[in-house]
């Protein structure tokens, strides 16, 4: 189990920190070093078209890690004349920048390094790789998945080791053959009453055959059993239930290369044989969550040569990041704009991409902006408490009432009165909250001009956080502006991404995300853009390539608030908020749109 925080001058640690990569073992041609999740094995067309979140560093893979690391440690106790050179490495295999694990490396090779006779036409990366692909090596994978362990009444773990040949189609979709050896440990079902939060899930040893793109996960959704936090073969519905309420860490999936075996070598004569300790964030999930599955399971992973726990001190070497890279991080804006303060309240601009507050997904150890109530706190120098939500790709007005801070005679802290007084006045009928959204359609939808009617009322039923149906929920909705796109030179016949629409919402109930599904639904057809949940994928990622759509942005925009009076606020509250500058660079691109919109949104009480 590697721990989580390290001493400078300790590099016995068993460790996963900033800026330091974890050597598990290494020989004279070799090094097996411990991937994290979320770091990439090697520089990509992904990865270095990625842009790093606001106050993340950039992405630095594998590769230059564990160079620049075993040059530190072989570095130590040099004078201060003396300098080794840096030694190049190559990746024998891959591990998906969501897994974690064993990853095997060989030095590069090096006609200047004295090796076998027979050694000169093949370097340790050729034999290496030819050792990996032989039927004599094993790499032993430890998997998370959804699922007690039953396919169609056949209890897998009753089968123990048994195989999956299903032809898998590569990155490019050439469709090539591959095998997998499952052996499904333990397993347990869903138990979700009296306070007890016990996920549908098992734990599963995978050993692939053959190295295809994808395979083990690909195999596992096969079996009905997708590995956790799989985006791209698993459950979106269920990860983003672990992510918000089991803090299963953004882009983590829940696979790891816990053992590797490779025969001898020319290379490595001894063969390989390293196991990884299984990480922490897999074993507190297993310890919080399952229980009963963890302690089935240990005797197993024993006896299959896979580590929960370290059991020696690995080597542990720091990696370098050049002022240059660091001087192109993005740092986190914490300036807020406030719209209007009152004694009792404030009103913000939230920008997109910003949480409102800390939750139980956002506390993962990816880097986040400042959330919204702690900029606010900062801002004005009071505690607040927010009043509504809005979506984090969302933007637009926010409003906060300004807390007591009143006890009791027992010294007990009672709650905030201007706080209830607002959130009751939010839920009065009279009051109004305006949204804007660009929306994916042409204001058309099953032989309904949507343009025509003015504003309307749906009423369909949506779905909450967990999936569970409710029926109370009412949106007004008016479409107010549409244009067609022009056509592109390469393709001038596809409609894709060219229709938009402007709609204005005002919803009665606050549901969660309620004005995206009631515009994605069947009903409207008119999916927000941005919206990565309800919405079009190829639609969204066509605006983000030619139409300035930024990362994590949903078109929904918070235009105006109005709130009646109360005892705190005795005029009322009535705020509104200019569209911010990356919806005006979107939007200035389409004239004619906002020409339409501007005598509605004028008569709205709204000037853009």
């Amino acid at each position: 189990m590697m721990t989580e925080a390290r001493n400078e001058e300790d590099v016995g640690q068993n460790i996963i920190t900033n800026r330091t990569v974890t050597i598990l073992s290494r020989g004279p041609n070799h090094i097996v070093a411990l991937k994290p999740p979320t770091v990439v094995c090697h520089h990509s067309g992904y990865t270095s078209s990625r842009k790093p979140k606001k106050g993340e560093e950039p992405v630095i893979p594998m590769l230059q890690r564990v160079r620049d690391g075993i040059h530190e440690i072989d570095s130590r106790g040099l004078g201060n004349n003396e300098e080794l050179p840096t030694r190049r490495v190559n990746l024998i295999h891959r591990l998906d920048r969501g897994a974690s694990g064993a990853l095997l490396m060989a030095y590069a090779d090096d006609s200047s390094i004295n090796v076998f006779e027979d050694y000169k036409t093949k370097g340790s990366t050729a034999l290496l790789s030819e050792a990996m692909a032989s039927p004599e090596s094993t790499k032993t994978y430890v998997a998370l998945v959804r699922g007690e362990g039953i396919l169609s009444g056949d209890d897998l773990i009753q089968k123990g080791w048994f195989e999956v040949s299903r032809p898998i189609k590569n990155e490019n979709g050439v469709e090539k053959n591959a095998t997998t050896l499952f052996k499904f440990v333990a397993g347990q079902p869903e138990i979700c009453e009296d306070g007890v939060d016990q996920p549908r899930m098992s734990l599963v040893l995978a050993r692939p055959k053959s190295g295809r793109w994808h395979q083990v996960r690909r195999h596992l959704n096969g079996l009905s059993h997708p590995i956790l936090g799989d985006s791209t073969h698993g459950s979106s519905k269920i990860n983003r239930e672990w992510k918000e309420k089991r803090n299963l860490p953004n882009e983590r999936i829940c696979l790891h290369c816990a053992r590797i075996q490779i025969p001898p070598t020319d290379a490595v004569p001894e063969g390989i044989d390293v196991s990884c300790p299984i990480l922490d964030d897999m074993m507190n999930m297993l310890r919080v969550y399952a229980p009963q599955v963890l302690e089935r399971s240990l005797p197993v992973l024993e006896e299959e040569g896979v580590l929960w726990e370290a059991q020696k001190d690995y080597e542990v070497g720091e990696y370098a990041t050049s002022e240059e890279v660091l001087q192109a991080v993005v740092k986190d804006d914490v300036e807020v704009e406030i719209l209007k303060q009152g004694e009792n309240y404030v009103v913000a601009r939230k920008p997109p991409s910003v949480v409102v507050h800390h939750s139980s997904w956002i506390k993962s150890k990816w880097k986040e902006p400042i959330p919204m109530l702690q900029r606010v706190r900062d801002a004005t120098g009071r505690l607040v408490n927010p009043i509504h939500r809005l979506d984090r790709g969302a933007s637009g007005c926010l409003v906060f009432a300004i807390a007591e801070n009143i006890k009791n005679d027992d010294g007990e802290k009672i709650p905030c009165r201007a706080t209830r007084a607002l959130v009751n006045s939010l839920k009065n009928s009279e009051a109004t909250k305006t949204y804007v959204a660009l929306c994916d359609g042409d204001g058309v939808w099953s032989d309904v001009d949507y343009t025509k009617k003015g504003w309307f009322t749906v009423d369909n039923p949506v779905n909450d956080e967990n999936g569970k149906r409710i029926e109370d929920c009412r949106t007004d909705i008016c479409f107010i502006a549409k244009m067609i796109l022009p056509s592109t030179e390469e393709d001038p016949e596809n409609m894709e991404g060219r229709k938009v629409c402007m709609v204005l919402a005002r919803p009665h109930t606050g549901r969660w995300h309620q004005i995206r599904q009631h515009l994605a639904s069947g009903t409207i057809g008119h999916a927000i853009i941005g919206d990565a949940t309800h919405g079009r994928s190829r639609t969204n990622r066509i605006w983000k390539k030619n139409r300035h759509l930024i990362k994590e942005r949903v078109c929904l925009h918070l235009l105006r608030v109005q709130l009646p009076a109360t005892e705190y606020t005795p005029d009322g509250i009535d705020v509104t908020c200019p569209l911010p500058p990356d919806l005006l660079k979107i939007l200035d691109e389409m004239p004619d749109l906002l020409d339409q919109a501007r005598p509605i949104l004028s008569k709205e009480g709204i000037e853009v």
